[in-house]
């Protein structure tokens, strides 16, 4: 690998992360159009209206392109990832760069995280308060607190992944001791 090719992995790992940014956006674009979608076929059931067939189908529609533009974006990641990982950087700098630009973008995503949690529980809290005593209601927060719980455990390890990588490159630079 030349030295070109070192440097330029930190831009392409930028632009993965983008690009996962993206379809993570997709994602949650395609649950909140599926839930639209469902609840306008709930609704409309039996309705024969052009109007309201045409916006049942290009609901349908918008999530296949969706699920498709989530696989091509996903794909393309992949391959690069694929890529990369058959290339060696060509110096310690270049592998101390590539590990920081991996530890910023997971101190990134556990900072993002971190806030979900509460958010969860403030809605969890909001939908008790409104339906106490129902037993899907009930269900269903105490399924978004496990998944809350499972947010803080990864925001905890994400922590740690970013601990480590800054010890790691810390010690491959010579600014820190290295760790074993």
């Amino acid at each position: 690998m030349t030295v070109s090719q070192a440097s330029s992995a930190v831009p392409a790992a930028s632009a993965i992360w983008a690009v996962e940014q993206v379809a993570g956006e997709l994602r949650e674009t395609y649950l909140a159009v599926a839930a639209a979608t469902v609840l306008l076929e709930r609704t409309s059931t039996g309705c024969a209206h052009p109007a309201v067939r045409q916006a049942r189908r290009s609901g349908e529609d918008a999530l296949d392109l969706a699920g498709d533009a989530e696989r091509q974006l996903s794909e393309g990641v992949r391959r690069l990832r694929t890529d990369a990982g058959h290339q060696e950087p060509a110096t310690i700098g270049g592998l101390i760069e590539v590990l920081d630009t991996a530890r910023d973008e997971l101190d990134a995503a556990a900072a993002r995280l971190a806030q979900l949690p509460a958010r969860i529980t403030n809605a969890g809290k909001q939908l008790l308060d409104s339906h106490r005593g129902d037993p899907a209601t009930e269900t269903a927060t105490g399924q978004w607190q496990r998944a809350a719980e499972q947010l803080d455990l990864m925001t905890v390890s994400l922590a740690s992944a970013v601990a480590a990588l800054e010890s790691y490159t810390g010690g491959l630079s010579g600014a820190e001791p290295a760790t074993t």
